[in-house]
């Protein structure tokens, strides 16, 4: 306190005391000051622009204390002086006393030298400097003072670690001017800031940038005459550095061993050592010396982009910074701003040095920042430690207890670590009546999970933490009334020296009280299955200290138990239900539980009970649970256990009751045991919850009989295993019984697919039939249809009873080869039926067939219409004659591919060269609802119209039009005229000499014929005009007579000769023509032709001569030739018929 400060306390006083009555003799302490003329107290100045004041740590200080009589007596009075220094934690660190004699009025000034030797000071987030070490003055003037509330006085005075205003430190010559821009001015042991240059990879730079670029200058600083910066006055700061400006000492010995400055032991640099040629030392701080650490600068100024001015705290693992740049600095000369580093938990678990580092780079530069003032505040921990124990205590009261009381005295304490160290504590506790501390230990709870005895040492209680401990009293069974003394004790963990003890006065009172527990403790006390028994063993004791009589009974949590399922019984087996006890007598009873016959599975809660009474009035409980286990009890019962049924593919089923007779609802998984052949299977895997205690449910055995399975017994498991414990299973067995089967199975042909036409020749199709019995078996086949429908069966075995399959085996099949057709007339869908019925089945009286269908579509199916022309008739010959038809797609959805065709049967083609479609009307594609018009050409010549057998004669021209859903065909009435009309009745004669000479010119066509078909390619002249042909086996001749060898060609067509009714053009002169005819000359200049070769394979033919060049020029209607002409071997002609087929394939 300043004497200012002083003066006006004590003027203060006086006014006070003007209206007060005075004491002769009141000694107080009135003020206490830190400093002298030779070294003051530090000031730091307050947001709110008060002076704190405080000290540093290892710094002597003077602290001067007041002490003043201040009574109105004139006589001399005697006191005692004290200063006491106390440290936050609790313990004092020193005392000075004085002795002094003073009357009324008087004061005397006491000096007192101290030291701190730890820091206790902090600045929190506002700025405001807060702690401190307590300095305490007090007087003792005796019986004598009159007023002792003034006696004492006592001010808190925070110690910083480290006050350093950077005034001295080292660097070189960076400007060149052979003048270093510090003091260096040499001081061994004391820290100083030294300069060093380091290049980007940490490593010391050359000269001259050795010592780095930080320099003092002496301008207008924070504090002191001179500061620190980077660059010369008036010039920006170097590129591309990286300096430090470290905190250190220079020390003449080969240790960094702390020299006496207080801060510990260094870490010595060699490159800054070799740079200065004396060894340097960095200070090292201890981060775990300390509970929080604050550090104080000044600085202003600002750095250019990238470049930075940090303080670096460097730990080796791991380096923190406190960046300048960052900040909002003035950068107004010398406008100084005080910046605070929070360094708390900073490296709390290592060591660091300091330095402040400059960083720059390539680019832009400025003068930048300037720093000053070094000031550290920090708590630093200290070994002494203080506690405090706050109790749930009953002071001044006594506990009242009982005998074996229930619920014993718990002492709960919070016991607090003050000091700033992790410590360990020794609790302790016992009674006075020590007779009690043998069977019946008290029980210490706290931090140390493995120890719980009355004497208890702790695990480490950290720095500034709450430990809770519960110091726990038992009462002995059957204490007398008594009073004694309960003793609390809690001592440091190592001397053993006292922190803190309690004693507590504790009462015993009369009581009724008993004991009644089993000998074994078990969870559950018993596991019984529903209507079983089990007996408990139980202990029972007064332990009370007054003698008594108990009622024994029991209470039950669950209705479904009853006071008739416990009984008592003594040790020799007698049922009981009430005893006396002496004081502290034991004895040994049998608590016997019957579980009821229908009880859920579950735990059971049970309390035993032993009541006093009158006048005792206690009750003993115990309560105890008895497991009721599930029982599983499941009863599977088939309505039949003996079975018959053939394997016919017919599903059966057998029911199965299922039945639970155990005590809790239940789910089983069901499964079958059987061959696997039988293909057998339940109609659920898993049942529902079955209800207990005789619930039921059916499930069925499902049993398909698939065809082919063995005739014999079979054996059927039937399990079942519960859901929620399957090593629970039962099993239940059914036997199967498979006779002898004879079964059959015809499949069903879909032969809709396809549209067929009546009248086209046979076609096969393979029909399956399939042995569906278990034994061997052949079947006979029967057909069924209508009777425009042909039907006949190739490949099978004929015996007495018809026709039938070979044996087919069991599960086998066969494949009938089945040839069909239909009539000419045959319109619309048609069925055949094949019915198959077993040999064997009828050899046993029971006879078994089965049948199978196809169906077809036949002719005309309404999805496409034709319209054919009006019918024609043609007098004079016309080598093209075009008859249109009309088809159209009557399908509502589908395109359709249509193929056109002219039907050869007609009696038109003996009297028609030539009847032709075009190309594009042959196949094209016809879309829904369209139309299109089909051009058949008739090549009708004069020798066509004379040959006619009748002056007029009509003939049918048939389109057939086919797609792959119908087939349709229409016709038109073509009637021929001959143009000079048939005499009547013509002379044998003429006759004879006509027919001779037809014969002569139709062998000798037929002779020129053959060599063309051997020299040549033919072409068809009936579906496609000159189309060329690679076989002759479908060829026909169009006369007989013509000399070749029977199976060289087929079959010419029929010469009217043969016809019996005298219907041809000869007018029915059968004679004539049955006569053999005339011997045929030699041809002279005709060649003998060679034999035809077998018509399998038919032989290349004979290479063509080369033709006759013909003209360039294309007939009307052929399409344009090659650019190499006509293809080798073509004429014009046919080039004019197929020229334009020959240009779609070579393309």
């Amino acid at each position: 306190m300043s004497p200012a400060l002083a003066g006006n306390s004590l003027e203060f006083d006086s006014a006070e005391r003007a209206v007060q009555p005075r004491a002769l003799i009141d000694f107080e302490v009135t003020s206490i000051e830190i400093g002298n003329s030779s070294r003051d107290a530090m000031q730091w100045e307050q947001p709110d622009g008060e002076i704190a004041e405080y000290i540093i740590r290892d710094e002597t200080i003077q602290i001067n204390v007041t002490f003043t009589q201040a009574g109105t007596s004139s006589q001399p009075a005697t006191a005692d002086g004290l200063l006491q220094i106390w440290h936050p934690v609790g313990f004092m660190i020193t005392q000075f006393q004085v002795n002094m004699t003073l009357s009324g009025l008087q004061s005397v000034r006491e000096e007192f030298i101290w030291t701190p030797s730890a820091a206790h000071s902090a600045v929190d987030e506002n700025g405001f400097l807060y702690g401190g070490i307590s300095l305490i003055g007090i007087i003792d003037g005796g019986l004598a003072d009159d007023n002792e509330q003034n006696n004492e006085l006592s001010r808190d005075i925070p110690v910083a670690v480290w006050q350093d205003p950077m005034e001295n430190g080292f660097c070189g010559d960076v400007d060149g001017d052979n003048v270093n821009d510090c003091p260096n001015i040499p001081y061994a042991n004391t820290p100083i800031w030294v300069g060093a240059g380091y290049e980007s990879d940490n490593t010391i730079s050359s000269d001259p940038d050795t010592y780095g670029h930080w320099r003092m200058t002496n301008g207008t600083s924070s504090e002191g005459e001179n500061h620190w910066r980077v660059s010369r006055p008036g010039a920006d700061y170097a590129s591309n550095r990286h300096d430090r400006l470290w905190w250190g000492w220079f020390t003449p010995f080969e240790s960094c061993d702390d020299p006496g400055h207080g801060l510990g032991y260094g870490t010595m640099d060699s490159e800054v050592t070799t740079a200065y040629g004396s060894r340097f030392c960095k200070i090292k701080i201890r981060g775990f010396d300390f509970i929080s650490m604050h550090l104080v600068t000044s600085a202003w100024g600002q750095m250019s982009l990238n470049d930075t001015v940090k303080i670096e705290a460097d730990a080796v693992s791991s380096v923190e910074y406190f960046d300048y740049s960052s900040l909002n600095l003035s950068t107004t000369e010398s406008d100084w701003t005080r910046q605070i580093w929070n360094m708390t938990g900073l490296h709390e678990s290592g060591e660091f040095t300091m330095a402040f580092k400059f960083d720059s780079d390539g680019s832009s530069a400025s003068e930048g920042i300037h720093v000053d003032s070094f000031l550290m505040f920090a708590i630093q921990r200290v070994p002494e430690y203080t506690i405090e124990a706050d109790c749930d205590d009953p002071l001044p009261n006594a506990y009242l207890v009982i005998p074996a009381d229930p619920h014993p005295p718990s002492l709960h304490c919070r016991i607090r670590n003050n000091g700033y160290v992790d410590v360990t504590l020794r609790l302790y506790t016992e009674v006075s009546n020590t007779s009690w501390m043998y069977g019946y230990p008290l029980r210490i709870d706290s931090n140390n999970n493995v120890d719980h005895d009355n004497y208890v040492v702790t695990d480490i209680i950290k720095a500034l933490t709450v430990m809770d401990a519960w110091f726990n009293l038992s009462i002995p069974d059957g204490a007398e009334v008594q009073e004694m003394e309960w003793y609390v004790d809690i001592n440091d963990g190592t001397t053993n020296f006292s922190k803190a003890a309690l004693t507590i006065p504790v009462s015993v009172q009369a009581s009724y009280s008993c004991k009644l527990e089993p000998i074994t403790i078990t969870n559950p006390a018993a596991t019984l299955e529903p209507g079983a028994n089990g007996t408990i063993p139980m202990i029972f004791k007064n332990t009370g200290n007054q003698v008594a009589t108990w009622n024994l009974g029991a209470s039950f949590a669950d209705t479904t138990w009853g006071i008739e399922n416990l009984e008592w019984y003594d040790s020799s087996g007698e049922l009981v239900t009430s005893l006396e006890l002496q004081v502290n007598e034991e004895i040994s009873l049998n608590a016997k539980v019957i579980a009821p016959e229908q009880i859920s599975p579950g735990i059971y809660e049970i309390t035993l009970i032993a009541s006093g009474r009158a006048p005792a009035n206690f009750m003993a409980v115990w309560n105890m649970n008895i497991e009721i286990p599930v029982s599983y009890d499941i009863e599977i019962i088939p309505f039949v256990t003996q079975y018959e049924a053939p394997a016919d593919g017919f599903f059966r089923s057998i029911e199965i009751l299922l039945v639970n007779h155990g005590n809790s609802e239940e789910s089983y998984d069901l499964y079958l045991d059987s061959n696997w052949h039988l293909d057998l299977s339940l109609n659920t895997q898993r049942t529902l919850g079955i209800t207990p205690f005789g619930g039921d449910t059916t499930v069925f055995l499902q049993l398909p009989m698939p065809y082919g399975i063995e005739p014999e017994t079979y054996e059927i498991s039937i399990n079942a295993k519960s859901v929620s414990d399957p090593s629970y299973e039962e099993q239940k067995k059914v036997y199967l019984t498979v006779p002898e089967t004879h079964l059959v199975d015809v499949e069903d042909l879909d032969m809709l697919e396809e549209v067929f036409r009546g009248g086209d020749p046979p076609r096969s199709v393979s029909w399956e039939v399939t042995n569906d019995g278990n034994v061997d078996d052949a079947f006979y086949i029967d057909f069924d249809h209508l009777s425009d429908v042909s039907v006949e069966a190739t490949n099978l075995v004929e015996d007495s009873n018809g026709v039938r399959t070979p044996f087919i085996p069991a599960g086998g099949s066969f494949n009938i080869t089945v040839l069909y057709s239909f009539g000419d007339d045959a319109f619309g869908d048609r069925t055949i039926t094949l019915t198959a019925t077993s040999k064997e089945a009828a050899a046993t009286g029971s006879p078994s067939s089965g049948s199978g269908i196809a169906e077809f579509h036949v002719g005309d199916q309404g999805w496409i219409v034709l319209l054919p022309p009006n019918d024609v008739i043609i007098a004079e010959e016309d080598n093209d004659i075009q008859l249109t038809f009309s088809v159209k797609n009557n399908h509502p959805t589908d395109s359709q591919l249509v193929r056109t065709d002219v039907d050869r049967d007609s009696d038109l083609f003996f009297n028609i060269v030539n009847a032709r479609i075009e190309q594009e009307d042959r196949d094209f594609v016809l879309d829904t609802g369209a139309t299109r018009e089909v051009t058949v050409t008739l090549h009708v010549t004069q020798e066509n119209l004379d040959s006619l057998a009748q002056d007029q004669m009509t003939f049918e021209l048939t389109l057939d039009v086919d797609s792959d859903i119908d087939k349709i065909s229409r016709t038109v009435m073509i009637t021929l005229v001959r143009p000079v009309p048939i005499d009547e009745g013509p002379t044998v004669e003429e006759a004879a000499w006509f027919g001779g000479n037809v014969i002569f010119i139709l062998v000798g066509v037929v002779v020129i014929l053959g060599v063309l078909l051997v020299a040549f390619r033919t072409m068809r002249s009936a579906t496609s005009p000159l189309e060329e042909i690679s076989s002759l086996d479908d060829y026909e001749m169009s006369v007989s007579g013509s000399g070749w060898s029977e199976g060289g060609v087929p079959q010419a067509p029929s010469l009217p000769s043969s016809d019996e009714e005298a219907n041809s053009m000869y007018g029915g002169a059968k004679e004539i023509f049955d006569q053999p005819p005339p011997p045929m000359p030699e041809p002279e200049t005709m060649p003998e032709p060679e034999p035809m070769p077998e018509p399998e394979p038919m032989p290349e033919p004979e290479p063509m001569p080369e033709p006759e060049p013909e003209s360039a020029e294309t007939p009307p209607g052929a399409p344009p030739l090659p650019e190499g002409g006509l293809p080798e071997g073509w004429t014009m002609e046919q080039w004019a018929h197929y020229g334009q087929r020959w240009i779609d394939q070579n393309k």
